[in-house]
């Protein structure tokens, strides 16, 4: 066969080649006939095919495409819009950090976070026009109303362009609308955009005024109008009226700050206004409706019929945060969830929950109710019991207890149901339970289970729960109130969690008073024991196991051992394909409020002593240091190998715990004879007499009485 001659390539200087526009500007043509400029060929492509014909011609270099979001079609860009809305901010303060350590985020880091998300959609919205029309209903979904001059401008923008009211989904407000400097701003600032006197163009008496009789809204103003002239009412009236212009409002989320996010060095702290105070005071107090009225109609709850989530977190003033307008709300909210129909979220922080009005406890039914949050709450099992009672469809349960329940709540429990049974009749709807004692004590009461053992006062609904996904529980709630876990506890966890259980965290807090270290230690072996058994277990098929535990045992001198167990129990979960992480113990609210003076001079004059032990410890540690050179020197100092041979042979020291000290009480209710304990136990306690005899002797006779 005869090859054919390979093509030539054309000098590229003979003709130029057109230049290239974008495709909207025709390419111009220079000559009238101009002469096109193949592309070069590679040698396969210019020899004959196995027809035997030539090869095809070279196809010319199309036009240069410009791609940009312009050229996107309106329903891609309406969801690329979309993630660039602001995330709302979250009730409580705390957030875990991804290294595993818990920040405390206050009103200010919260807003800082949604300037940064609100300003890359506004630069979205900046692009071009057609940009700024799909952005624009946007950039009003979810607001934040930080200050004084925020909530003037939105309700002037609100009240002047009708259109931007559907647009809103999300209102938080970070002011306290109810504080004195905050009124004062907002007088200030109304005079200032409205060009008018803030009393007599208040859009308190003109737009939505409380009151229907005009002296009776002349009561609030009393002196407060009469030595600052403006109305005390201003800035609720602000927040009402923008309330109530967004008919479209899904989330709600009052959330005033603990301290002045903009801080005012000639000013006093932004406080509760006298006026206020004393409603509140005589509402806790003397359960005034009256009062009561005239201060929770700043807050339309009832007019928000379309609603689906109600937040409040209850700010602090001089260290209480009993006497706020949040925390006045928030223990009403409780009584006015059967008006709120479309209410399925609601998210308290730092309150009780408790009903004030009414003192049954006894609530009506909430079906509506689909995800119950309660932060650093001081709820009791009662309050909570009757709560899951009256959710009969609740999906989300999540309390963070800072108070401890007492054996007089036994006698209040509605119905006589514990906590265990309200949960177990929720076990056809809830998928993510979350109880956590961040305090000493536990959030449910001694029943009348006998024998009365500690592994008995926990929550035995778990197993019950078949539909439960997400878990976080305390040791409390997991194995009870035992002091030292055993090798049994830890292979008993596979038996204590349902199996339709994807996620589990077990907050480890535990020990005695005593040797409360040595005790933690070996407790925290028992559950990494534990961790391994949930990974062979074949009828669990988890994703995710956290445990929750102190920062001190990676830094004390058992850290090599610690170290070595948690790696080891993680790489026993990346084999069964489960993901296993640390983190530190949940922060407790308490700990985040102001102590007292008394406490601060105890504080000073303990941070002295401690100062002074620090010195003599320093001068230890110089001697220790000394001795330990000259045995460097002198050859005595063992290997690295031998120092964990003598690290393994201490950490007995986990199991060895002093005897218990004798307990006075105690022993005065202790019966004489085992005569007098079959005596006090009565005829229907439905033991045998073996168990009885061996539990008198073995001085566990309190198991079966109290």
């Amino acid at each position: 066969m005869k090859r054919c001659a390979p093509l030539r390539r054309p000098d590229p200087s003979s003709e130029p080649s057109p230049p290239v526009l974008p495709p909207s500007i025709p390419t111009p043509n220079p000559n009238p006939t101009p002469v096109p400029t193949p592309a070069p060929v590679p040698m396969a492509s210019a020899s004959l095919n196995s027809a035997g014909d030539p090869p095809p011609p070279a196809m010319e270099p199309g036009p240069r495409f410009f791609w940009s979001l312009e050229r996107l079609p309106a329903e891609l860009l309406q969801p690329i819009a979309e993630g660039l809305i602001p995330q709302c901010p979250l009730t409580t303060r705390f957030a875990l950090r991804p290294s595993g350590t818990w920040e405390f985020r206050d009103a200010s880091h919260q807003w800082a976070d949604w300037l940064v998300s609100h300003h890359n959609l506004l630069s979205f919205a900046q692009t071009s026009r057609r940009m700024a029309a799909i952005a624009r209903p946007l950039l009003y979904h979810t607001l934040v109303i930080p200050t004084a001059r925020a909530l003037v401008l939105l309700f002037r923008r609100v009240n002047e362009r009708p259109e931007i009211g559907p647009w809103i989904r999300s209102i938080t407000c970070l002011a306290n609308v109810a504080g004195a400097v905050t009124v004062a701003e907002v007088h200030r600032e109304w005079e200032r955009q409205a060009g008018g006197n803030a009393v007599a163009d208040s859009p308190a008496p003109r737009h939505v005024c409380m009151c229907a009789n005009p002296a009776e809204g002349r009561s609030w103003n009393s002196r407060q109008a009469e030595t600052n002239d403006y109305d005390p009412r201003i800035g609720l009236e602000l927040l009402k009226a923008i309330l109530l212009k967004a008919p479209n409002l899904r989330d709600f989320l009052l959330a005033c700050p603990d301290h002045d996010l903009i801080p005012h060095d000639a000013e006093p702290p932004d406080q509760l206004l006298p006026n206020f105070r004393d409603a509140v005071l005589r509402y806790r107090t003397e359960f005034s409706p009256a009062a009561s009225e005239a201060v929770l109609n700043f807050v339309p709850l009832g007019l928000m019929r379309n609603l689906t989530s109600l937040r409040i977190y209850c700010h602090r003033e001089d260290g209480d945060r009993q006497l706020t307008l949040s925390r006045l709300l928030a223990d009403h909210v409780v009584e006015t969830l059967q008006l709120l129909p479309h209410v399925k979220t609601l998210e308290l922080c730092c309150a009780s929950a408790d009903k004030l009005l009414a003192p049954d406890i006894v609530l009506p039914p909430l079906p509506h109710i689909e995800h119950l949050r309660l932060y650093g709450s001081h709820i009791h099992e009662p309050r909570l019991v009757a709560l899951c009672l009256a959710c009969v469809n609740l999906q989300s349960l999540v309390v963070h207890f800072e108070s401890s329940s007492t054996d007089e709540d036994r006698d209040l429990l509605p119905e006589g149901k514990t906590l265990n049974e309200a949960l177990a009749g929720l076990a056809g709807s809830l998928r993510t339970l979350e109880l956590v004692a961040l305090s000493e004590g536990h959030y449910l009461t001694r029943g009348r289970e006998r024998p009365r053992k500690p592994e008995n006062h926990r929550l035995t609904c778990i197993p019950e729960l078949v539909r439960l996904d997400r878990l976080t529980l305390d040791y409390r709630g997991v194995f009870g109130t035992l002091g030292i876990l055993e090798e049994d506890d830890g292979e008993r966890l596979c038996q204590l969690l349902p199996p339709s259980l994807r996620d589990f965290t077990l907050v480890c807090e535990w020990g005695t008073a005593r040797d409360w270290k040595q005790s933690y230690l070996a407790n925290l072996d028992m559950v990494l024991h534990g961790v391994e058994c949930l990974c062979a277990s074949p009828s669990h098929r988890l994703s995710s196991i956290s445990l929750a535990i102190h920062s001190w045992p990676a830094e004390s001198r058992f850290h090599r051992r610690f170290k070595r167990e948690v790696e080891a129990a993680r790489q026993r979960c990346a084999r069964a394909g489960i993901l296993f992480r640390t983190f530190d113990l949940l922060p407790s609210y308490q700990d985040e409020d102001e102590i007292d003076p008394v406490e601060e001079e105890e504080a000073e004059a303990g941070a002295e002593g401690e100062e002074g032990q620090e010195e003599s410890d320093e001068a230890g540690d110089e001697d220790e240091h000394e001795v330990r050179a000259e045995e460097e020197l002198a050859g005595h100092i063992p290997p690295e190998e031998e120092l964990e041979l003598e690290e393994e042979d201490e950490a007995s020291e986990y199991y060895v715990t002093d005897e218990e000290e004798s307990d006075p009480e105690r022993e005065a209710r202790r019966p004489p004879t085992f005569n007098a304990f079959l005596q006090r136990l009565g005829d229907d306690h439905g033991h045998s007499l073996d168990e009885l005899f061996y539990a008198y002797h073995e001085d566990r006779w309190d198991e079966y009485l109290f």
